[in-house]
């Protein structure tokens, strides 16, 4: 039986804001040793965390008091690049009230911000290879998570989403944007007025996702909206299919191994492999013990967009293993002998800067500060599935009128999910099998 608690977070449809989206009713419903809240924000151009930590400090705080009681836990803490001074200033005047909570000063490198190098970052315990950090004791949120639980606590559901617009627009900004806005109408509040020739990133440089479609809508786990020009070195490295992929690898790589010294996952001892995953793919190898290390990999593009000195995907070879693997059911073997971390794990961090040179983004490393603006969207398309798990249920129908905040979809038969709320008042114009629309009435009149 859940608490009340956890059960307000439920109703509220919180989710892992900066991930892929785990319903985080099922974090905190465990119990656990430490929190820790990543505040990483590891990923170059994103300032979402930053600008969260100066404006909503306290609430922010008291989200992770709310967990820390509700989970047991002794300490939290917020791992944060040392860089970010002025939000650092911000919460030690704040912490001097928390005494169950400390700041983590992190290095600036990449991929600081991924869960599981977090982890050993901050309390040296290594997740074991396909597990989770609450294995080794601990729930790591990111901060706006933590903001939208502190926000679930006192009755305000999910209807929003804090979103940093930047890259090749006029004035670069962070701003709090309905869910089931379009990409479009999000880059246009940032001075976009033409989009010829032009392409977005959902996400972070290294491991978002291209925009497909600047009509389609944002969701729960849209952290960023970065526009760069289609002929990019870091758009073309990214739209660049399999088949070209393994075409230049069998011709460029001298397998060399620097993807497999660099890579985060592998330095943690989780034997990833990538250079032997390219030997494989080059050559036809039937090394199944190779092609099993692509399982581990967390496609953080370091290897891809760093290491390789021949400018190669083994990311997209290992994502590639990864699926036809997964398809033939084969999964993680958790039952192999955890490696220690390697000793070159301190010396082998990418530089923050180093990296935004390498990916060509340099004069896009500006501020984004967050700003308000006169909600006046007038069609919002909320998808049903924004997070790990079974779509949601919808609990309303075509004609229904609406209000910010009413429940749209449910959890399907208690199944992994989370609730799905409308994020502006209106009319229900479509009921979908994957999202619903909503319209004002102005619009419709």
């Amino acid at each position: 039986m859940n608490s009340e608690y956890v059960n307000r977070i439920t109703e509220a449809g919180v989710v892992g804001a900066g991930g892929a989206g785990f319903p985080t009713h099922v974090k905190l419903a465990a119990k656990a040793e430490y929190i820790i809240v990543n505040a990483a924000e590891c990923e170059p151009l994103i300032r979402v965390d930053q600008e969260l930590l100066l404006h909503y400090s306290n609430d922010i705080l008291e989200g992770l008091t709310g967990i820390i009681q509700e989970t047991g836990a002794k300490k939290g803490y917020i791992a944060i690049k040392a860089k970010h001074t002025e939000a650092i200033d911000c919460l030690k005047e704040q912490l001097k009230h928390y005494e169950s909570i400390e700041l983590f000063l992190l290095e600036d490198f990449y991929p600081a911000g991924d869960e599981q190098i977090t982890v050993y970052e901050v309390l040296k315990r290594v997740v074991p290879k396909g597990g989770i950090p609450l294995n080794v004791g601990c729930i790591v949120c990111n901060v706006e998570t933590v903001l939208n639980v502190n926000n679930a606590a006192r009755g305000k559901m999910v209807t929003t989403t804090y979103v940093t617009i930047t890259g090749d627009v006029k004035t670069p900004a962070t701003f709090c944007l309905p869910i089931g806005m379009s990409y479009k109408e999000a880059l246009e509040l940032c001075g976009v007025e033409t989009w010829d020739g032009k392409v977005g990133i959902d996400g972070g440089p290294m491991m978002g996702k291209v925009i497909a479609d600047f009509e389609m809508p944002i969701t729960k786990t849209t952290k960023a909206i970065i526009l760069l020009d289609q002929d990019s070195a870091l758009i073309q490295k990214k739209t660049k299919g399999i088949e070209q992929v393994l075409k230049q690898s069998r011709i460029a790589c001298i397998q060399c191994q620097k993807c497999t010294d660099l890579c985060p996952r592998d330095l943690l001892g989780h034997n990833v492999k990538p250079h032997l995953v390219m030997r494989i793919a080059n050559y036809g190898l039937s090394d199944f013990g190779g092609m099993k290390t692509a399982l581990s990999c967390s496609e953080c593009g370091a290897c891809e967009l760093y290491a390789c000195p021949n400018g190669l995907s083994p990311r997209k070879v290992n994502a590639m293993i990864k699926q036809q693997l997964s398809e033939a059911g084969i999964k993680i073997d958790k039952e192999e002998e955890q490696k220690s971390p390697s000793d070159m794990i301190a010396y082998r961090k990418i530089p923050v800067k180093r990296l935004i040179e390498r990916l060509g983004l340099k004069k896009y490393d500006v501020s984004a500060p967050l700003k308000s603006f006169e909600c006046n969207v007038k069609k919002v398309v909320i998808p049903l599935k924004q997070h790990i798990g079974a779509l949601a249920r919808p609990v309303v129908e075509k004609g229904m009128m609406v209000s910010e905040g009413t429940l749209i979809g449910e959890i399907a038969n208690g199944k992994l999910g989370a609730c799905i709320h409308a994020s502006i008042s209106g009319i229900i114009t479509a009921v979908a099998n994957e999202s619903i629309t909503i319209e004002t009435r102005e619009d419709r009149i």
